[in-house]
């Protein structure tokens, strides 16, 4: 941080606030202020690159866009989200006219969008989002692709959280089964999508098949509680009490 700071202050000192290593500095300080968790100091200079960024290259312009999504990111993660979707709008907009609809930025401006809609609670509006998200990745990246895995996972979370458990289920099996196959058993994107598989399987009352899952969560990441209490929920919906005590008092 003291090198941040002390890069930032000479050229502010030497080139003005406004100059393109001025700009780079205030950005590397309010991204590193945002990666330490220091979201509020971090507000003020995003902010402020990113004004500057519009005044001297214009709202079109590849930097300006990277800067109206680190200020969005940064909105999000303050729980600002309303104040976030006018930048995500701004930003997706402006990617699909300047560098079309199957642009990697593009790509990625669309999922988070559709990520924002669905943690506001706004899932038909993130639907056709994820959904295109989803699709461009396949034809772009290929169906394993980590990023088309990543989309796979998510269209299946928000059709899992839209009480669509019998669409949600395929996603859910093609994403555990490409990880399992491309990351190996134990990586944590895997063990991700054996938990939501599990869980998927025990909301939707199919115990039997949804145990094994949920253990073998369990097992790889001992003493992780959210996966302790979703274990002992499952047991305790099959009636099997005595298993589930210890595990629910655990957790």
């Amino acid at each position: 941080r003291p090198l941040y700071e002390e890069a930032l202050k000479a050229r502010r000192e030497t080139l003005g606030d406004h100059h393109p290593s001025t700009m780079i500095a205030i950005s590397c300080m309010g991204g590193l202020l945002k990666a330490t968790g220091q979201l509020n100091e971090a507000e003020p200079l995003l902010e402020e690159a990113l004004q500057a960024k519009r005044e001297t290259l214009g709202d079109r312009h590849p930097d300006t866009l990277t800067s109206i999504n680190n200020m969005g990111y940064l909105l999000k993660d303050m729980g600002k989200l309303e104040e976030a979707r006018p930048l995500y709008e701004e930003a997706l907009k402006a990617r699909r006219e300047t560098l079309g609809d199957h642009h990697p930025s593009t790509m990625i401006a669309i999922s988070c969008m559709g990520g924002l809609l669905k943690a506001t609670g706004q899932l038909n509006e993130a639907e056709p989002l994820l959904e295109e998200a989803l699709q461009a990745k396949r034809e772009t990246l290929g169906d394993r692709h980590p990023h088309t895995l990543g989309s796979i996972n998510n269209m299946g979370l928000l059709l899992k959280e839209m009480g669509q458990l019998e669409d949600a289920r395929p996603l859910y099996e093609e994403a555990l089964q490409a990880r399992r196959e491309t990351l190996g058993d134990r990586h944590p994107d895997t063990l991700g999508s054996i938990n939501n598989m599990g869980t998927l399987l025990q909301n939707m009352g199919q115990l039997e098949e949804a145990r094994p899952l949920l253990e073998e969560a369990l097992q790889a990441q001992k003493g992780t509680s959210a996966l302790i209490s979703n274990l002992g929920l499952l047991l305790m919906d099959m009636g099997q009490l005595e298993e589930a005590r210890p595990l629910l008092e655990e957790a």
